[in-house]
């Protein structure tokens, strides 16, 4: 393998690393934003958000689960078949979240702070 071969494959080893590693250039979603709850996940299971945004988790599984961050939410119980959970994204940051019925379920919210208008 020439050099050129062996830079061309490291340059594809690490696209492959970057698009398996979850990496996303998204944007922020902002105003109101639903996660489900299916077949014991949240779909989608990471959302990056603005502040100020609406989030509202429907449980539209047959169980009861909760949307849970330690120290900075906790839903208690959602009724399953279409119960729900509203939430504020108040703060900036990055939270890992779970039911605490099923702690195997989880999920990653990021909130951003909003940019001013006018700028």
């Amino acid at each position: 393998m020439n050099a050129r071969q062996r830079v061309l494959s490291a340059i594809g080893c690490a696209t492959c690393l970057v698009l398996l590693s979850g990496f996303s250039c998204s944007k922020p979603q902002s105003g109101q934003v639903t996660v489900m709850m299916r077949h014991s996940a949240f779909v989608p299971d990471k959302v990056v958000v603005t502040e100020g945004t609406l989030v509202t988790w429907i449980n539209d599984d047959s169980e009861p689960h909760t949307v849970t961050a330690v120290g900075a939410f906790d839903s208690g119980p959602i009724a399953p078949n279409g119960g729900r959970w509203t939430w504020v994204a108040a703060l900036p940051g990055t939270f890992t979240y779970k039911s605490l019925i099923q702690p195997d379920m989880t999920g990653t919210i990021t909130v951003v702070p909003s940019t001013p208008t006018g700028l």
